[in-house]
């Protein structure tokens, strides 16, 4: 009988096997590391120790990009808490209603540097506040923005047009981004609207804990004010 019959077939999965079980295999075999060569993307072969240290190479730029993004997002989440805090606080101090809505409509063009923004208070009984700000009956609103109202948290990134028709009206235009905050108590009270030029500055994927928070803060001081600014 021959010989040859007797041995086994060894398959690429063997090998691959085997050098996963003993990883240490090339240790007493170092000559073997640069006599394999490997194709790479240009058409040319480079050794195995080449291919190595291209990958750990292409591994640290990876890492790198991901701590730049990760330090990226904390910058940006520390910019937008120092906003949210000093509006926050303006908005506390006020203690008339045109202080209230002058702090109000400061942050988000100054500080947040918006170009539209437009604050609504539901109401039977329609009535222009300012010049962004408007009592309307949420049975109107329902028909231009009904998915906006039903949504529990805020609304980031590109309207519809017929919504951003009708949050920010003459002002439309200009927005390219939006962020549509609902103000809450027991039910809904008023809703938020503010718009950016900006395409990417609100971003459905972004974090909304501290817009969040002046929304909370708009629910429990925007009946004192607006109470007082029907007196």
């Amino acid at each position: 009988m021959n010989d040859s019959s007797n041995k086994k077939n060894i398959s690429e999965t063997d090998v691959a096997d085997y050098l996963t079980s003993h990883p240490d295999f090339f240790v007493e075999r170092e000559s073997l590391l640069l006599e394999m060569q490997l194709p790479h993307g240009d058409g040319k072969s480079v050794s195995l120790v080449e291919r190595q240290v291209a990958l750990l190479r292409e591994k640290s730029n990876k890492t790198r990009e991901m701590l730049d993004e990760f330090v990226n997002a904390a910058n940006r989440n520390t910019e937008i808490f120092d906003k949210s805090r000093r509006l926050v606080l303006s908005l506390m101090d006020a203690s008339e209603p045109e202080e209230f809505f002058d702090a109000l409509e400061k942050g988000f063009r100054d500080d947040f540097d918006c170009s539209a923004y437009h604050l609504i208070v539901f109401s039977d009984t329609p009535h222009q506040i300012n010049h962004f700000a408007t009592t309307v009956s949420e049975m109107a609103a329902k028909d231009y923005i009904g998915g906006l109202l039903r949504a529990k948290q805020p609304t980031l990134g590109v309207l519809r047009q017929s919504e951003q028709d009708f949050l920010f009206r003459h002002q439309s235009s200009q927005v390219k981004s939006a962020a549509v905050l609902p103000v809450r108590k027991s039910r809904q009270i008023a809703l938020l609207a503010v718009g950016s030029e900006d395409i990417n500055y609100f971003q459905s994927g972004m974090g909304t804990i501290f817009i969040s928070f002046i929304a909370d803060t708009l629910a429990k001081l925007l009946p004192r004010f607006i109470y007082l600014k029907h007196q």
